[in-house]
Order: C-alpha cells, then structure tokens, then sequence
C-alpha cells in the first residue's frame, strides 16, 4: 500500500496540472485525492513529522481572510471569500508533505510538459473552434476583435478567463524559450510562438507586454549569443513587435483605447476595459481613505464599490456585472484595512525571499509577472489565478528543498 501512494504522488501532481482545461470543482477534487494519499502516505510511513513553522508564512493570505471574517456582520458572503482563499492554506501545507524526490530537475521537466500540453491543447481548440463556428465573410485574423469576441462571449467549453490562461502561456513560453538558449531544443519553439501568437490574437494588453518583455529579456541575458546578435535579434524582435502595434487594427485600438479612455469617466453607455478600471480604482482609493485602519470587510466590499459607483458616474456599467477592485493589492486593503495588509507585505516578502535564494530564473518569471498582474486583477480571488499560482510556487520551492538535500548529501 505504501508503494502505490508513493507512486501515485507523479500523475496525481500531473493531473493537477491539466487545470487550465478543466471546471473548477474537477481540480479541487483532484487535489483532494492528493491531499489523501500525502495523509495515508504519512501514516503508512509511520512519519509522526508535520510541516516545518516556516510553511505557515506562506499561507498568511489565508488568515487574513478567515481572521477578519471572524467580526463579519455576514458570515455567509465572509465565507465565500475564505473559500476562494483556502488553497493558500492547503497548498504550502500539503505539498510541504511530499517527498523531496518529486521535485528534483527531471520531474520539474515532466510537470511543465504537462502544462505545456494542455496549454497548446487549448490554443488548437480555440482556432479550431474559431474556424467551424465564424463565417467566412468574418475571418480577419488582422482584426483581433472577432477572434477576441468569439473566444470572451461564446466559446464555452474551457471556463479559464483568456487573461488567466495568457498569464500562465508567460511562464511556460520562458521554459521552452529557456531550453531553446541553454539546451538548442528548437523544436521548444513551437510552444514559443504558438502561445506568443495566440497571446496576440486574444488581445491581453498586459500579458502582451510582459511576454515580449520576458523573451527579450532572456535573449540579452540567458542566452549564449554574441552581444552584437543579442542587441540585433532584441532589436529586431521589438522592432516587429511595434510594427504589429502600429498597423494592425486591433491591436493598435486596444492600446489605442488606454490612452483615449484612460481620463474619460464612464458615462450611460460610453464605456469600456480602461475607463471602467479607472473607475474602479477611483472608487477603490477613495473607500479605502474613509476605512484604511480595519477596512470595510470582505462581506461589505462588493456593496461599498457599488455605492461609490452610483455616486459617482451616471452610467450603469456596474449593474449587470459586479466589478471588484480589479487589484489584489486594494482587494486586501480596502477588505482587511492597513493591518491586513502589511499582514500581506509580510507573506510577500517571505515568498520574494525564498525567490531569490533559489536562483530559479523561472521562479523569478512567476513571482514578477504575478506581482504585475495583481494591479489590474483580482488575481489571487479566482480559482484559476490562486491554483496556478500558489502550485507552481510550491513546486518551485520544492525543487529549491530538493536541491539543498541533493548538494549535503554529496
């Protein structure tokens, strides 16, 4: 019996991994079949040994959560947002348990080929889908809208927000970029520019930025090249890259809009993505001036927001969707007040820590681009950002412990 959960601590952690493809409710479930067998796995071994006080620094985000829910005035919307939160607490402790052995190079390799996979799956599925589903008269892949519009509004097969998945496509395209400097694996380039060109097509601004930015980062600074053909490759990679901006219509219009949109207040239904985050942040600063020492609770935050934006803008973006801070950062502030969020520095900077001892450059990858991305979403609120996140930071911390018992063994 040891033997089979020893065995299946591999493709349990690989099935995890297919998360971006699949519901919600599916990966939790996967994850409670490891937690499982990590429990039986420790008592068959007869190993009395829990996790290390350390861990318990990275499951900080939680207790905000759950502590500050304990004084809520509604206990049923205050455990919604403690259980968006839960895996900060299950996956530090369950992955602290598992075998050091499951995270050495070669596993790390097999983990990210798995979520490589799934990732260039979804890519297929969604042109694929494109292709059958949007008439012909309508196919201009030089007008990302229609692409843009068909994957947002009407493909429903993945539940992953085309952000989330766009944020994940950053990492994976470093560790097949990364193979392709260090190991000449070229044929890693497949993965490379399908995620790029599919990053493209979906029009996610910021994710746009950070995976040109990351690629020609590694070009100047992991690769093996002479510095005349880093600076002309990086040169002319940024030189296409604006080009593309310039001239084709929807990527130039959704940059186009931040600058237009950026100091126009929503109003009846001039609307769109810039204008309405500003108005959220607007509203999200001005709440958290009136509540900065203990917030306004998690159960009150979505209702504060909504009253600040009848006050404040005669137009009605907000009343068929509920627009949440749109910034981690002001999510915890505004919900949990100054003390919850130095609470959250605190986690940060322990996780920053850990980053750069482990002199992972993919980790760094991770961490930076999450860090980024909490500006402008609720990152950490939604399942998919949270798992994401949270797993492969465990993974990565891991191979760093795996590493550590490699070198004082030998």
């Amino acid at each position: 019996m040891i033997k089979l959960t020893y065995k299946l601590f591999t493709p349990l952690i690989c099935l995890l991994l297919l998360f971006p493809i699949m519901r919600e409710n599916i990966s939790s479930f996967i994850f409670i079949l490891l937690c499982l067998n990590t429990v039986i796995y420790k008592i068959l071994l007869k190993d009395n040994k829990f996790f290390e006080a350390k861990t318990l620094l990275l499951t900080i985000p939680f207790w905000i959560l759950f502590i500050t829910s304990l004084f809520s005035s509604n206990y049923k919307v205050s455990l919604l947002h403690v259980n968006h939160g839960l895996l900060f607490l299950m996956i530090p402790i369950i992955f602290s348990l598992i075998p050091s052995e499951f995270f050495v190079l070669k596993k790390l390799n097999l983990y990210f080929l798995v979520l490589k996979n799934v990732c260039l799956l979804i890519t297929i599925i969604y042109v694929i889908s494109f292709l059958i589903n949007i008439p012909f008269w309508r196919f201009n892949f030089m007008d990302g809208y229609v692409f843009r519009e068909y994957i947002y509004n009407y493909f429903k097969f993945f539940v992953i927000h085309p952000s989330y998945y766009t944020a994940i496509l950053i990492l994976v395209s470093a560790h097949s970029f990364d193979l392709v400097l260090k190991e000449k694996q070229y044929w890693q380039l497949i993965y490379v520019f399908s995620f790029l060109i599919i990053t493209f097509l979906l029009l996610t601004k910021l994710n746009m930025i950070l995976m040109v930015i990351t690629l020609v980062f590694m070009v100047l600074f992991r690769s093996y090249l002479k510095l005349k053909q880093k600076l002309l490759l990086s040169f002319c990679s940024l030189s296409f890259i604006v080009l593309l901006v310039m001239f084709i219509p929807g990527i130039k219009n959704r940059f186009s809009e931040t600058y237009y949109s950026f100091n126009s207040k929503p109003e009846a239904l001039a609307y769109d993505s810039t204008n309405i985050r500003k108005a959220i942040y607007d509203c999200s600063i001005q709440i958290s001036k009136e509540n900065l020492v203990i917030g306004v609770g998690f159960e009150n935050l979505q209702l504060s927001l909504n009253d600040c934006y009848k006050s404040n803008y005669d137009s009605s973006f907000y009343q068929n969707h509920n627009y949440m801070t749109h910034n981690y950062y002001l999510y915890i502030l505004l919900s949990a007040g100054i003390i919850g969020f130095m609470f959250y520095l605190i986690y940060l900077i322990n996780l920053i820590k850990i980053c750069i001892k482990s002199n992972l450059f993919l980790f760094r990858v991770l961490i930076i681009n999450a860090l980024i991305i909490c500006f402008i979403e609720d990152y950490f609120y939604r399942q998919f950002g949270l798992l994401y996140f949270s797993l492969m930071a465990m993974i990565f911390i891991k191979h760093y412990e795996a590493r550590i018992i490699y070198k004082s063994k030998n």
